[in-house]
């Protein structure tokens, strides 16, 4: 990608002259990280830390020679020959914490405060450029946030999307956000869910308390060649063991219920057949525990929040039931 101007990257926003002046004059209030991520979210340059030539930069980094333990992250911010020259106390290789022998700190200090012969740290900054952007680069592959500054460019829903076994082309098309589900992964891929994955996932999700009731009674009807028939050709019904009265059973082993609220009456009705959140619960709910289980909602309203039922007026009874 060719260089971009540094004049045409100060008009973002980002980048306005008015930051650029904080920046300069009150380096320590910045992290080194959060600026590199200003410049790295510009779409118009090469992804910090993947440039092939210094030339399509239109930063230079580098390291302040010292000889103290560095105080902050950043020394100094210059625009120096339309480029933001970015200097760092730490990270390199010179200063109390640096890999270099501390003369060599010393000599590099003296000849450019002195002599005003940066000679030797501009070409140790060769390397610290190098090296300070492969760093950077490395942090933002594992950040879920930075990834999501470039559009087109987000490699981290690929690594969580690979852990619960989602396919990143097909995860985004259901009624959940994709990021919904991404953010559920520690809950998802486990191979044996568990209610609270299931209450911690729609209490965040959905901002409401929720509270999920195991073992519920409910009655499951037997299909008809598993009913017990006399005078039927097959296995024969043994009383007390196997056999049984009726096309339905009682059963607390396949059923649960979910409990919302108490909500107040704006959250209940989303949660209603006509309201918006129903088929994202619905959705959740086949995302842990698939089709094999049975569940109910209940929904609980604050009782003041209710409004009351008033004959002669037009309102859904149903709807806003308690």
């Amino acid at each position: 990608m060719q260089r971009v101007p540094f004049e045409t990257l100060m008009q973002d926003l980002a980048l306005s002259p008015q930051w650029l002046e904080s920046l300069a004059t009150a380096p320590w209030k910045h992290s080194f990280l959060a600026l590199m991520r200003r410049i790295g979210a510009n779409s118009r340059i090469d992804p910090v830390g993947t440039a092939q030539l210094p030339q399509a930069e239109p930063f230079r980094l580098g390291q302040l020679p010292h000889l103290t333990f560095a105080p902050s992250e950043i020394a100094r911010v210059a625009v120096d020959h339309k480029r933001l020259k970015v200097r760092l106390f730490g990270l390199g290789m010179l200063g109390p914490n640096g890999p270099l022998p501390i003369h060599i700190t010393e000599i590099a200090r003296e000849r450019e405060e002195l002599r005003h012969d940066p000679t030797l740290s501009h070409f140790l900054d060769l390397f610290h450029h190098r090296y300070f952007t492969i760093f950077y680069r490395a942090w933002a592959t594992a950040q879920s946030t930075a990834g999501l500054d470039r559009a087109g460019e987000e490699k981290f829903t690929f690594y969580i999307a690979s852990l619960t076994g989602h396919d990143v082309r097909e995860i985004g098309q259901g009624p959940l956000p994709s990021h919904a589900r991404l953010a559920a992964a520690p809950h998802l891929v486990r191979e044996s869910r568990n209610p609270d994955g299931l209450g911690a996932t729609l209490a965040h999700y959905f901002r409401v308390p929720v509270h999920i009731e195991e073992y519920v009674f409910h009655w499951m009807q037997r299909p008809v060649p598993r009913q017990s028939r006399l005078g039927v050709p097959g296995a024969s019904p043994t009383m007390g063991i196997n056999a049984m009265l009726g096309d339905h059973i009682p059963d607390r082993q396949c059923k649960f219920r979910i409990v919302l609220g108490p909500l107040d009456l704006e959250a209940y009705l989303r949660f209603t057949p006509q309201g918006a959140q129903l088929i994202r619960l619905v959705e959740w709910v086949r995302a842990f525990v698939g089709e094999e289980m049975r569940w109910e909602l209940e929904l609980r309203i604050l009782p003041a929040r209710a409004s009351p039922a008033v004959l002669g007026v037009r309102s859904s009874l149903a709807g806003q039931g308690g």
